[in-house]
This record gives structure tokens, sequence and C-alpha cells, in this order.
């Protein structure tokens, strides 16, 4: 009787999407293991993220955890079940559509990022986190061999000797260390986090869409390849681009414009040469 109280008493670990005007905010809940993920739960961050980019009246994404904690990445269970590569396979798919996603992503962190949950938060185009909150990159408590692509991000982010700290000691850092490293954007106070979040996506949902979903295909291009090519500029620069009138109309009647929904997915922007 006991046992099954017990039992009643863990709530089921979820991921869920939750539309408020042009913000969605994506959750990751199984706070009895600080929000690790299991296979299920991969499988419905990704299904969310495809449907918040897919949906036309959402522009900005936040992703969080519930509770005290933002992720401890992987729930360590699967790898015991399971081959190693496979978790990492499904895991590292997961983190890539995040990185891939077409809108503005946020992450809003709290309490543990740690090893896989670190990978997410730094697949987002911003990181703002709490005073206190920890950050640690752990395959070398593991023997796990870190992701090629979460490598490449990571070093584009803080450079290759503060992801060789990072890796090669498996510490945790505070949040004023992350934010010296560049790793986070911004640091607030606990109380504030969620408000903070909610304000700065609040902002980009009110800026022109066209501008931004070409500024982070550009600066993803240029941290890549080191450049943007003139190619993806010129694309953008001949993709219709509605934005452009209404901010030009507003400019000059001195009043605050209101873009519409984003018109272009950066994924099927046209090249320039198909466009009359």
């Amino acid at each position: 009787m006991k046992g099954g109280a017990n039992m009643a008493s863990t709530p089921p670990a979820t991921v869920s999407l939750d539309v408020d005007g042009a913000i969605a905010r994506i959750i990751i809940d199984n706070a009895a293991r600080a929000n690790a993920l299991n296979r299920s739960m991969l499988d419905g961050l990704a299904g969310h993220l495809d449907t918040a980019a897919r949906r036309a009246d959402v522009s900005v994404i936040i992703l969080s955890g519930a509770g005290p904690n933002f992720c401890a990445g992987l729930d360590i269970s699967e790898i015991a079940e399971r081959p190693v590569a496979g978790i990492e396979e499904e895991f590292v798919r997961v983190e890539e559509i995040l990185a891939g996603c077409p809108k503005p992503t946020i992450a809003a962190i709290r309490g543990h990022c740690v090893g896989g949950g670190a990978q997410l938060a730094v697949a987002c185009d911003l990181r703002i986190t709490s005073e206190q909150a920890k950050f640690a990159i752990t395959p070398a408590k593991l023997g796990l061999i870190y992701p090629t692509s979460s490598l490449d991000r990571l070093v584009r982010i803080i450079g290759p000797a503060a992801t060789k700290r990072l890796i090669f000691t498996a510490d945790a850092i505070t949040a004023s260390t992350a934010l010296h490293y560049g790793l986070v954007t911004d640091v607030v106070d606990e109380e504030e986090l969620d408000a903070a979040a909610h304000r700065i996506a609040a902002t980009i949902a009110t800026r022109a869409p066209t501008t931004i979903a070409a500024a982070k295909q550009m600066t993803d291009e240029a941290t890549v390849n080191g450049r943007v090519t003139d190619e993806l500029h010129r694309r953008w620069q001949s993709a219709p681009n509605p934005d452009l009138g209404v901010g030009l109309a507003a400019f000059a009647a001195r009043a605050q414009p209101v873009f519409g929904a984003a018109t272009n997915d950066p994924r099927k922007v046209p090249n320039a040469s198909d466009i009359a």
C-alpha cells in the first residue's frame, strides 16, 4: 500500500508545450531526476520543437526546466540499458533540431545545467541564467566521447581553451564564470529568471521576423564557415519582404511597427536566380 502511494506521488516525466501569444514555452519536467531526459522525452522535445517551428503564430521559443533545475542531460538508466552509440545519436538528433530551428530560441536556465542539458542550452540562440545556476560538461566522468557537432558548437561559442577546461575537469562552474566565458548571454536574480526570459522573448516578437530569420541563418553560417556567403545574402535580399514596407511606413509616421507572422522560412528561402 505504501509502495503504491509512493508510486502515485511521483509524477510522470514529460515535455510540454505552452503557447502564450507569440511565445512558445517548452518545459522539460522530470523533477525526480533533475529533469534528465529519457527516450520518450527526447521524442516529445523533438515533436514540440517541430510544432512550434511550424506554427505561424509563434515567433520565439523558450526552453526551460520544471522546478529548481534546467536539465541534467540524459537519464543515466538509459545508458545502462542500451548501446551508448544509439543513445548519443538520438540525443544529438534532437540537439540538431533545436540548433536548426528557424525561430529564435532562448534557454532559461536555473539550477543544474549539466551533461546533455548543457548541450541543449548551447544549441539555443540565447542563454539566460539565474545567479545560482551551475554548469558542467561531464563526459570525462563517464568515459563518453563528446559528440562532434556539440563540441564544434561549444568551441565556436567559448573558444578552445575554455572548452578544454570544462571537458578536461568536468567541474561545475558558476553563472558568473559562464558569463565570463561567453557561455551565457544574461545573468539575473533567481526570482527574475522567468520574467527576464519572457521580456526578451516579447521584445524579439515585436521585431521584423524576416530580419531576424535572415540574421539567424547568416550568423549561424558565419560561425560555421567563417563568413556569410554572398549567395545567401542575395537570396535574403531578393526574397519577398513585407516587413520592410511596414517598418518604413511606421518610421515615417513615427509609430511603432506592427509586423505580421514570419513569411520566410530560412530552410526554404529561394535562390536569387529563381526569383523574378
